[in-house]
């Protein structure tokens, strides 16, 4: 076993609840793990409610790596060499798994420094969770869609620049696209005067159900503020957006609300480009959902098929700011 001092394993420690970014969270655990370690490889899967564990990132040989490594989770975790470690979130509920692989097994020392490290990282990432997490609906909060977004654009635009370095004669397999929705519910005033607060957070949490049921767990649902949501969605082309917002139109028209009986939302949408600024997009999705209040509600529009229609007119922020 490799001796590392008191002072040396506090200040990797240290280093790794020094961030706020879950996914920088899971490369420093497997890096720290690296060093205090040094396995063949490790790699951490997400739990979810799939029959099959996701692959999230593994570092071998002292370099992350984000491709899949070869065989499934179950053959793996049951490989000759391979500890599995359970990484636990809310209620002690398990979330995911590290898994990780040495030809010398583990000594008793390196067993209970890792057992001692994945209880500080489960408590520490259970409050990173609470932190980004709507405390009535249990979505994302405004704050977590902020940093979200820089990530969604800064992604787009890579893979942007990484098709114009490409060969000419490349051209894209799919056209898929990110799109932002914005979605308010009609007359929520009317519910919390009407009925009570009570049941206009019932009105709330069960939306937020209903939205969960329309959309993709890899899909990214925020609670906005107030009666507002916002969805960042990832699909094939036009159709498909067009067909998943309408869904969500349909599905919560067609719930029965306690006390409340019927609820509407109206539905802005606008596509997410490679030259999207945050500041643009919520403004154009704002437009197209204040085209759809204005216009009677209960519907869904698209900003640029509004301007394509010249239903409305296309005004470009300015702004000094730096966003990026």
């Amino acid at each position: 076993m490799t001796t590392i001092s008191p002072d040396e394993i506090v200040r990797r420690i240290a280093a790794l609840t020094d961030l706020r970014d879950i996914d920088m969270l899971e490369t420093s655990l497997l890096k720290t793990v690296n060093e205090l370690i040094a396995p063949d490889w490790a790699a951490i899967y997400h739990a979810g409610s799939d029959v099959d564990t996701e692959f999230s990132l593994a570092i071998r040989a002292g370099e992350l790596v984000s491709e899949r490594l070869p065989g499934g989770f179950a053959e793996l975790s049951g490989a000759s060499g391979v500890t599995v470690f359970s990484i636990r979130g809310h209620h002690h509920n398990i979330i995911g798994y590290l898994l990780l692989s040495r030809t010398k097994p583990l000594q008793t020392g390196e067993q209970q420094m890792m057992a001692g490290l994945f209880r500080i990282y489960d408590n520490y990432l259970t409050v990173l969770k609470d932190s980004q997490i709507d405390r009535l609906t249990g979505l994302l909060n405004r704050h977590t869609f902020d940093v979200q977004l820089d990530k969604a654009l800064n992604l787009i635009r890579r893979t942007h620049l990484e098709e114009q370095k490409g060969d000419d004669q490349r051209r894209p397999t799919a056209d898929g696209a990110f799109f932002l929705g914005e979605i308010d519910i009609d007359h929520f005033k009317q519910v919390n005067d009407n009925f009570g607060h009570l049941y206009g957070d019932e009105v709330l949490l069960m939306i937020a159900g209903i939205l969960r049921h329309c959309f993709r767990k890899h899909d990214l649902i925020y609670r906005f503020g107030g009666e507002e949501f916002v969805v960042i969605v990832y699909v094939d082309n036009l159709a498909d957006a067009e067909g998943t917002f309408e869904r969500l139109r349909r599905s919560v028209e067609n719930h029965a609300f306690p006390q409340v009986g019927r609820v509407t939302v109206s539905i802005g949408v606008t596509r997410i480009m490679d030259t999207s600024v945050p500041v643009e997009l919520l403004g154009h999705a704002d437009q197209a959902l204040y085209h759809a209040k204005n216009d009677g509600r209960n519907q869904v529009c698209f900003y640029e098929e509004l301007i394509a229609t010249g239903k409305l007119t296309s005004h470009r922020v300015e702004s000094d700011v730096v966003l990026f």
